[in-house]
């Protein structure tokens, strides 16, 4: 009989939580993880890097070492660089014994994938989406090339009436980009509604690298009863960025008119032609911010909306990690981690949802130490700027 195999540095703390559901009958693991695109890694984006672990040739074994070991039975990856498809991921996953899939950007060097385990799951159906065709959301069209790719599984041996529908994305990346993320979610909740309504009777996983904080209007959407209540904070931040946010005034101190009030005040006889071309000027810029804001707003509420009344209400497998280990507790972000992202940012953009109708997460594999991971990662022990997620799932009777 084999030795086990010895966890890699990466996996060496991490140990499976229960969440103190009663253990399955027959269970399945699940992934999700953004493994760090090697065409975007930049020395600039990770200062604290040694130059041999930004390697593609360094990162590699150590990514396929964690890869080997977590061995989960849904792997649902992110950053998936092309030219690292074709010679390291897919000869992986057929060597072993997965089945997998990827699908990628128009325009960029790298996609998403969805891979299984053969001797567990066989795939009935997929559906490839292009997160930019949000005209049927509002009536505008994105310019991100962010995609997402689903994958129907059913299962080979012991239920071969169950089946779930996996979701996998990485949604637009930009912070202040709460809109055009929350039009992104709609449009990927349809897509994977139009399969579930195909396969009625098979459960959803939605994985993927949202780029969404725990706080974000966007996972209070997906995952809180209807009707969501969302703060003003919230709300503000799903305003879109227009250019009038960006930009200062260009006028220099020293020839600083006279402000709309400070004239009103002195009075029209402080009004020279100049004064009075600058008013009015002011005035109707003012009137525009205004109008536009009415827009927008209107806007914010209609996606809002349609969100509430289309999305179905998921739950995050990391979502009461913090009861769990406490160690991992932050007012801000409630239940979720306090990191799946470690790098000059730190925080949480990584979830695993799914439909708690008809599963139940009965572990979560534990993040790394913190320790492990200063002053940031990619190291010498970890492959991404990422951590990846596990959960264990079984089916509810």
């Amino acid at each position: 009989m084999s030795k086990p195999r010895p966890p890699p540095e990466s996996c060496v703390d991490r140990k499976w939580l229960n969440l103190g559901t009663p253990p399955p009958t027959s269970s399945f693991t699940v992934m999700s993880y953004n493994v760090l695109c090697q065409k975007l890694v930049k020395r600039t984006m990770f200062p604290y890097a040694s130059k041999a672990s930004l390697k593609w040739k360094t990162r590699r074994p150590l990514l396929l070492a964690e890869l080997s070991y977590l061995k989960p039975d849904i792997m649902c990856l992110q950053e998936v660089y092309t030219k690292n498809w074709d010679d390291t991921y897919d000869h992986w996953f057929k060597r072993e014994g997965y089945g997998a899939q990827m699908f990628q950007s128009v325009y960029k060097s790298h996609g998403v994938s969805v891979s299984w385990n053969k001797e567990r799951f066989e795939v009935v159906d997929q559906l490839c989406v292009r997160m930019d065709g949000t005209e049927q959301v509002c009536g505008e069209k994105l310019e991100t090339d962010n995609v997402a790719l689903i994958v129907v599984l059913r299962f080979t041996e012991e239920d071969k009436d169950a089946g779930l529908v996996v979701s996998n994305t990485h949604l637009y990346w930009k912070p202040s980009a709460c809109f055009e993320r929350l039009q992104q979610q709609v449009l990927l909740q349809r897509a994977v509604r139009k399969m579930q309504d195909k396969y009625p009777q098979y459960a959803c996983i939605s994985c993927g690298d949202y780029n969404t904080t725990p706080d974000d209007a966007g996972y209070a959407l997906l995952t809180m009863p209807r009707p969501v209540t969302l703060n003003e904070w919230q709300l503000d931040n799903l305003l879109p960025q227009t250019q009038a946010d960006e930009e200062d005034s260009d006028e220099s101190d020293s020839a600083k008119p006279l402000s709309y009030s400070e004239m009103a005040a002195a009075g029209t006889c402080a009004e020279t032609d100049e004064s009075i071309s600058k008013r009015r000027k002011l005035e109707d810029e003012e009137r525009e911010i205004e109008q536009q804001l009415q827009r927008d707003t209107q806007r914010v509420e209609q996606l809002v909306n349609t969100m509430q009344e289309e999305g179905q209400v998921l739950k995050s497998c990391y979502g009461t990690y913090a009861d769990v280990d406490p160690s991992y507790r932050t007012e801000q972000w409630k239940g979720e981690p306090v990191y799946t992202n470690y790098s000059l940012w730190k925080g949480t953009l990584d979830y695993i949802f799914y439909s708690p109708s008809k599963l139940a997460v009965h572990e979560v594999l534990s993040l790394p130490k913190e320790d492990k991971l200063m002053p940031g990662i990619p190291n010498d022990k970890f492959s991404s700027d990422h951590v990846s997620l596990v959960a264990r799932f079984g089916f509810n009777r």
